[in-house]
């Protein structure tokens, strides 16, 4: 009869156990969150060491060779599960029906090597080199995978798994003669705490580049958005200059006739008719302005750096704005976004002044930078509580600064608002200069 299993043994298996147990509970929670594959693969495996583990502990225990014979079983299968985890992470293998020999071997060889064979030796190798061959594969699928951003986690997942395939190596020799005892437990510990923490660091490069990806997606959908703005503004500034605005000059047209027949015959409908021809004058301002507001006719036709400048000046001349304008005499190229991010940020700013600071001196400085293009609007008016009053703002639902700062991201740039009570408001926008080489 064989004897209980020694005490500082049992420790260790327990303590082996444990840590086993917490990397199968880890795997299982990511699974459940994710539902990618690879997560409950890795939960498996974990959880079939976590039963090899237990199956041993009572094969020494009881000593009744039917233990021994799923031990094996169990082992093969933990084996086979972390390197379809590594696949299935790598490169989303699929199954496919050949593979069924590699599970049914562990099962095959257990029954010969543990009910039929009485040479440990002959019982042993072929059992160890499968193992072990499929723990040098899983490393090696592991050291494969050397993406830029999993380079680490991958070589440490690798690495791992080939020394502990070669570990394996050493069970016909060392392990079954009970010469590492406790100790195996302890190394094993090692590797499965690398492998935990190979896997954490892993999962954590790939969710980071999904996470990159997404939010170039994102990027790419709001220039689109950005796109599909300017082009719905250019059309209605094309209608109501081509079409609303000519009706209003043809009806400018007609009571200017009109008025000049009632001159003579009757002045009071003449005065009538020319104050009608003053209100379509008015009506045909407002019309050219909301135009001008829409889709600013110099940027299409002269470029950015004429059309803000003509809106400094109508803002100087409309709402008598103190501001002032300071720039190159010309522009590197810059994308159609990126000019159009530029007017309509410049639009916001001096929109806000003339709201809430319509008295302070405004400056508006664009430089030239190797690769981007800077404007900076200063003005001195009475500010706001720096970033906390932007969030209030924008929970309110002004979004004037924030959909701003959102375009010009967008585009690779940055747009920074800095801001006090009693010290005026500083937007400094920095967009990247077009290359003609870029996609």
């Amino acid at each position: 009869m064989i004897p209980v299993v020694a005490a500082g043994e049992f420790a260790a298996a327990l303590l082996q156990a444990g840590i086993t147990a917490a990397l199968a509970s880890l795997c299982l929670g990511l699974w459940s969150r994710s539902r990618q594959p690879y997560f409950g693969w890795w939960a498996l495996a974990f959880g079939l060491f976590l039963l090899r583990i237990t199956v041993i502990v009572v094969f020494i225990a009881s000593g009744n060779r039917s233990w021994l014979f799923w031990h094996q079983v169990i082992t093969g299968w933990t084996a086979l599960a972390l390197l379809w985890a590594a696949l299935k992470f790598s490169h989303e293998a699929r199954w496919r029906r050949w593979y069924y020999v590699f599970v049914a071997f562990p099962l095959a060889w257990s029954y010969v090597a543990v009910i039929r064979l009485d040479n440990f030796t002959l019982a042993a190798v072929p059992a160890v080199l499968f193992l072990s061959g499929a723990t040098l594969w899983t490393g090696i699928v592991h050291l494969r995978y050397q993406r830029q951003d999993t380079q680490g986690a991958s070589a440490l997942l690798g690495w791992t798994f080939l020394l502990w395939g070669i570990h394996h190596l050493d069970y016909p020799i060392l392990r079954a003669r009970g010469a590492w005892n406790p100790w195996g437990y302890y190394i094993d510990i090692l590797f499965l705490l690398a492998v935990g923490a190979g896997i954490l660091l892993l999962v954590n490069a790939d969710l980071a580049s999904r996470l990159q990806l997404r939010t170039v997606e994102l990027e790419r959908l709001s220039r689109r958005m950005v796109q599909q703005h300017e082009e719905e503004r250019r059309r209605l500034s094309l209608e109501l200059h081509d079409e609303t605005a000519q009706v209003f000059a043809a009806v400018k047209m007609q009571l200017g006739v009109m008025s000049e027949r009632f001159t003579e015959s009757d002045p009071p409908v003449a005065a009538r008719l020319l104050r009608a021809v003053e209100l379509v004058d008015d009506g045909m301002r407002g019309i050219r302005n909301v135009v001008n507001d829409l889709r600013p006719s110099l940027l299409d036709d002269l470029g950015l750096l004429p059309a803000l400048r003509s809106l400094v000046a109508d803002y100087q001349e409309r709402r008598g704005l103190p501001v002032t304008i300071e720039g190159p005499t010309q522009l590197p190229v810059l994308s159609d976004e990126a000019e159009v991010a530029l007017f309509r940020a410049l639009q916001e700013a001096l929109a806000n002044v003339a709201r809430h600071a319509s008295s302070a001196p405004t400056r508006v400085l664009i430089r030239v930078l190797p690769d981007a293009v800077v404007m900076r609007i200063s003005d001195s008016g009475p500010g706001f509580a720096g970033e906390a009053e932007l969030s209030r703002a924008e929970s309110e639902g002004h979004l004037g600064l924030v959909g701003m700062r959102e375009r010009i991201v967008a585009l690779g740039g940055t747009a920074q608002v800095r801001s006090a009570v009693g010290a005026g408001v500083d937007i400094e926008i920095q967009v990247p200069i077009f290359r003609g080489d870029e996609a």
